[in-house]
C-alpha cells in the first residue's frame, strides 16, 4: 500500500545529490583553478627569482672584468656597466618605484673616484696581504610580463693586491735548493711547480704561506738532478704562527719528479698537518694573473716598447696603460735609426739625437775609433765608438710627453776614468747618464786639447763571464774573452737623477709626474735586428744548450730543452750576425758570439759593439733624496728596464738597512749586483778567474722584478759541482753575481719576483768556477711592503673580486 507523506522523497534525494555533486565539481573547478594560479605565480616567481640572480652574476663579471683591463676606472666607466642588463625573454629590470633595476653603489672620494681603503684581505688566495679594496653594493630587481618580482642584493669588494707583498713570486716553476740556511721571509707563490731542497745539513725555512699551483716535489731538483745526494738538509714549513714543520722526501704532491703519480696523502698533509699553509692546485691553489694576463699580452709587456707605428695608446690602451713607457716620468730610448724612435706612439715631434760627432751640445765629443796609432782598434779610423741615436722625454703631471734630450745630455755625457788619474775635464760629476767613459790616463789640458777629444773616450764596457761562457769548466788562468760577455752598458747616476728630480740640478725635473714617487724606463734596442731588419727587444741567440757538446757547449744548429726563451717553438739565430760589420778581424762580419780567438781584453774594451748586448748601470744610489709627501713619507723610485741592469755598489742602503732609505725597485730582463769594490777593467783582465774580481761587503734595498733561465736536463759534466747546472740557478741566485765574494757579505732587503724568462741575458746558470763564488747572503723580505703607503711607486697589482654578502629582498623600499 502507499503511504502519501512519502511521496517525492525519492526526488528529493536525488535532487540533493545533483546539488552535492554540483558542489564538489564547483569545488574541483575552484581547486585546480587555484592550483593553476598558483603553479603560474610559482613559475614567474622562479623565473623573475632566477633572472634577478643572473643579473647579479652578469654585473660581478663585468665589474671584476673593467677592474681586470682597468686598475683604477672611472665613475663613468663603472656606470657604463648598468646599462647592459641581461637580455632574458619575458623579463625587465625595472625598481619597485621605476628606473633600472640594474644598479651599483660605491663610495666615492672627493673627487668623485671610487673609493678604495687599505685592509686586510679576509678570503681567498690573497688572505692576509694587505690589499686596497673598493665595497660595492649591486641590486638588481627583475619583473616578469606577469607581474612576479624578486629583487636581490649584493656586497662585494674589488682587492688590488701588490705583487711585492709576496717574498717570492714566480709565474713559472720555483726552485729551492741553497747549499747554507736559506731564510727569507714573506709569502711563496708559484704559478707553476714547486721544488724544495736544501743542501746538507741545512735548514730551508718558509715562515708564511707556501702555494704552487703544479705539483710540489721533494724528491728532484728542476733539472732533475736526485735530491738524495747533496740535498738531504732540512725543508721547515709553517703550520701555525711561530710554528713549523720539516716536510719529508716523502710528502710531495707526487711520489717522485715530474710525470710521477699522485702522492694519495698529498690532502692530507697539505690541509691536516700543515694546516693549509701549502697547498697545490689539488688542495685550492689558484692562479694569480696580471690584468695584462687578461688582455692577451704577456708579463714581460711591463718592460718592452710597444710596437712602431702601432698607435696602441689609442687602440690598445688597456695594454699601453700597463707599460711602464707609458707609465714613466722619464723614459731614456735609443736605437740605430732615428726612424726606430719616431715611430713610437706618444713620442714627442723633437728628433732623437745622433750620438756621432758633431754632437752639438756644448764643446762635448764622442768618442772615435783611432786605428791609424792604435791596432787594438779593428774599425776604421774615425768610426764612433757609440753610434745610434738616443731620444729621452719626461711626462708631466698632466701626462703631456716634452723632449729633454738636449738638457740631460747638457749635464755631461761621459763617465770617469778607471785609472783614477784626475786633470781631465771630460767627466762632469753632474751628468745624469753617460753613454761613454774617459779612456785609461787621459790627456790632459783638457783631453788631449779640442783638436783630439774625441780619442781620450771608450765605449762603457763590462765583461759578464756567465754571458760569455758555454760551460763553467774554463782554466782559471785562462785569458780568452767571447764576444757574447762584452756588455755596452749606459750608465745612469741615481743621486743626480734625484737632484734633478728635486729641482738641486736646474732644468724641467719638478715637472715630472710624481705618483708616490717617480718612474724611470729605459730601452736601448742599438744593434738589435732581425732577419727581416727589425727591431725584436730579444738577443736572438737561443743555441746556448747543447748537451751534445758536454765539455764546450758548441752551438748545434737545433732547438733544445732550455733554449727557446720566447717560447716561439724555432731556434732563433739571428743575433749570431754581428750588425756593425766592416771591423778587422776578430771583429769583421765573420764574428760570432762565442768567437774568442785573438781577443783581446784591449779590443773588446776600445771598440764598438757589434753583437745586441746592452745594458743599464745603476751608479751612485747608495743614498739619495727624492723628497717627501704631504704625510713625510719619502718618495720612492722605480727603475724599469728592457735591457739587463747592473747595480754598482751599495743601493738605497748605507751600510745598513735603517731608516734612511726610499721606496724603491729595479724591473728588468735580469739584474746583477755588483759590489762597491768592483771595476769594469778587473773584468776584462780577469775573465774566468773570479779571484781576480774581488767583491767587498755591499747594502741592497729595492723590489726586484726579472725574467730566469728556462731549465733543462742536467748535463753530467764530470764535476760535483755541477750538479745544479740546468736549473735556473735557485730562488738563492735570482740575483746574479759575477765576483769572488768569498764570505763577504751581501745583504740584500726586498721581494723577488720572476715573471718571464730572460730574452736578453739568456746565459745559463754556472757556477763557481769562473762566474763568481757565493757571498754570505743576509736576504730578508722588506716588510715595510706590506704598508700600501710605502710601496714602490707604480708596483703592477693583482685583481681579484671577493663576495662579502647576498640576500633577497622582501620590502621595496629596502
Amino acid at each position: 500500500m502507499k503511504i502519501r507523506n512519502e511521496s517525492g522523497v525519492a526526488l528529493i534525494s536525488a535532487l540533493l545529490i545533483l546539488i552535492l555533486l554540483g558542489v564538489l565539481l564547483e569545488g574541483f573547478f575552484l581547486s585546480v583553478n587555484s592550483d593553476q594560479n598558483l603553479m603560474a605565480v610559482d613559475r614567474d616567481q622562479n623565473r623573475s627569482f632566477y633572472a634577478a640572480l643572473a643579473g647579479l652574476e652578469k654585473l660581478t663579471a663585468s665589474l671584476g672584468t673593467l677592474y681586470n683591463q682597468n686598475y683604477s676606472p672611472t665613475v663613468a666607466q663603472i656606470t657604463a656597466l648598468t646599462t647592459t642588463p641581461p637580455s632574458l625573454p619575458y623579463t625587465s629590470y625595472v625598481s619597485p618605484g621605476g628606473g633600472s633595476g640594474y644598479q651599483i653603489q660605491y663610495p666615492t672620494t672627493s673627487s668623485g673616484k671610487p673609493k678604495a681603503d687599505n685592509r686586510t684581505v679576509p678570503t681567498g688566495p690573497y688572505e692576509g696581504l694587505v690589499g686596497m679594496m673598493t665595497p660595492f653594493t649591486m641590486t638588481v630587481t627583475a619583473r616578469t610580463v606577469s607581474g612576479g618580482e624578486v629583487r636581490m642584493r649584493r656586497t662585494l669588494q674589488t682587492v688590488e693586491v701588490p705583487v711585492f707583498q709576496f717574498g717570492i713570486f714566480s709565474e713559472t716553476d720555483l726552485s729551492f735548493f741553497a747549499g747554507p740556511n736559506f731564510d727569507f721571509g714573506g709569502r711563496v707563490h708559484t704559478n707553476g711547480n714547486l721544488f724544495l731542497a736544501e743542501g746538507n745539513g741545512s735548514i730551508l725555512t718558509m715562515k708564511d704561506r707556501v702555494t704552487a699551483v703544479g705539483e710540489v716535489i721533494r724528491t728532484n731538483l728542476n733539472n732533475g738532478w736526485n735530491t738524495n745526494s747533496n740535498y738531504t738538509g732540512t725543508v721547515k714549513v709553517i703550520t701555525s704562527p711561530g710554528a713549523d714543520r720539516p716536510l719529508a722526501r716523502t710528502e710531495g704532491s707526487l711520489t717522485g719528479t715530474l710525470g710521477s703519480s699522485k702522492n694519495t696523502g698529498w690532502t692530507n698533509i697539505s690541509i691536516g698537518s700543515y694546516n693549509g699553509n701549502i697547498r697545490n692546485g689539488d688542495t685550492g691553489a689558484r692562479r694569480m694573473d696580471l690584468p695584462l694576463v687578461s688582455m692577451q699580452a704577456e708579463p714581460i709587456d711591463l718592460i718592452r716598447r710597444p710596437a712602431q707605428n702601432s698607435n696602441e695608446n689609442t687602440t690598445n690602451a688597456e695594454v699601453y696603460n700597463q707599460r711602464y713607457y707609458s707609465l714613466a716620468s722619464l723614459r731614456i730610448l735609443l736605437s740605430d735609426e732615428a726612424s726606430d724612435l719616431n715611430s713610437l706612439p706618444t713620442r714627442t715631434t723633437a728628433n732623437p739625437v745622433h750620438l756621432v760627432n758633431p754632437l752639438g751640445i756644448g764643446s762635448q765629443f764622442i768618442g772615435e775609433s783611432k786605428r791609424n796609432s792604435d791596432t787594438d782598434f779593428r774599425s776604421p779610423n774615425g768610426t764612433s765608438l757609440v753610434g745610434g741615436y738616443i731620444k729621452i722625454e719626461l711626462q708631466d703631471s698632466d701626462k703631456v710627453w716634452h723632449d729633454v734630450t738636449q738638457e740631460i745630455l747638457a749635464f755631461g755625457l761621459s763617465g770617469r776614468d778607471l785609472t783614477a788619474v784626475s786633470g781631465c775635464s771630460g767627466f762632469n760629476p753632474n751628468s745624469i747618464i753617460r753613454v761613454q767613459r774617459l779612456k785609461d790616463s787621459p790627456a790632459t789640458s783638457p783631453c788631449g786639447g779640442s783638436s783630439n777629444q774625441q780619442y781620450q773616450y771608450w765605449p762603457n764596457a763590462l765583461y759578464d763571464t756567465r754571458e760569455g761562457v758555454a760551460r763553467d769548466n774554463i782554466s782559471t788562468s785562462d785569458g780568452r774573452i767571447y764576444l757574447g760577455g762584452v756588455i755596452h752598458y749606459i750608465e745612469l747616476d741615481v743621486n743626480n737623477l734625484a737632484r734633478w728630480f728635486r729641482g738641486t740640478l736646474a732644468g724641467s725635473g719638478t715637472s715630472a709626474i710624481n705618483e708616490t714617487g717617480y718612474v724611470v724606463y729605459f730601452s736601448d734596442r742599438r744593434t738589435n735586428r732581425n732577419a727581416a731588419n727589425q727591431e725584436t727587444g730579444e738577443y736572438g741567440h737561443e743555441d746556448f744548450v747543447n748537451p751534445g757538446d758536454v765539455a764546450n757547449g758548441a752551438p748545434s744548429g737545433s732547438l733544445e730543452t732550455g733554449e727557446d726563451v720566447n717560447q716561439n717553438e724555432s731556434l732563433d739565430t739571428y743575433g749570431e750576425t754581428p750588425q756593425a760589420p766592416g771591423g778587422i778581424s776578430p771583429l769583421d762580419s765573420n764574428a760570432r758570439p762565442w768567437t774568442y780567438s785573438s781577443v783581446t781584453a784591449a779590443m773588446a774594451r776600445k771598440n764598438r759593439p757589434i753583437f745586441f748586448r746592452r745594458a743599464l748601470k745603476l751608479v751612485n744610489g747608495q743614498t739619495f733624496d727624492l723628497g717627501s709627501d704631504s704625510d713625510g713619507i719619502p718618495y720612492g723610485l722605480t727603475i724599469a728596464s728592457e735591457n739587463p741592469v747592473y747595480v754598482h755598489g751599495n743601493y738605497n742602503a748605507a751600510g745598513a738597512f735603517d731608516s734612511n732609505h726610499r721606496a724603491c725597485s729595479v724591473i728588468a730582463d735580469a739584474v746583477t749586483l755588483l759590489s762597491n769594490a768592483w771595476n769594469d777593467a778587473n773584468s776584462f783582465s780577469s775573465p774566468n778567474n773570479p779571484g781576480g774580481r774581488v767583491a767587498s761587503d755591499s747594502w741592497y734595498r729595492m723590489a726586484v722584478i726579472a725574467g730566469k733561465g728556462v731549465p733543462f736536463p742536467n748535463i753530467n759534466m764530470a764535476d760535483v759541482d755541477k750538479r745544479d747546472f740546468g736549473t735556473d740557478g735557485g730562488v738563492h741566485n735570482f740575483l746574479r753575481y759575477l765576483e769572488n765574494w768569498g764570505g763577504r757579505s751581501l745583504r740584500y732587503k726586498g721581494s723577488i719576483v720572476s715573471l718571464f724568462f730572460n730574452r736578453q741575458a739568456t746565459g745559463t746558470y754556472k757556477c763557481c768556477t769562473n762566474v763568481y763564488s757565493p757571498p754570505d747572503r743576509g736576504y730578508s723580505f722588506d716588510v715595510e711592503f706590506l704598508e700600501p703607503s710605502l710601496l714602490p711607486p707604480r708596483t703592477p697589482m693583482f685583481h681579484d673580486v671577493n663576495i662579502t654578502g647576498f640576500t633577497q629582498i622582501r620590502m621595496p623600499n629596502k
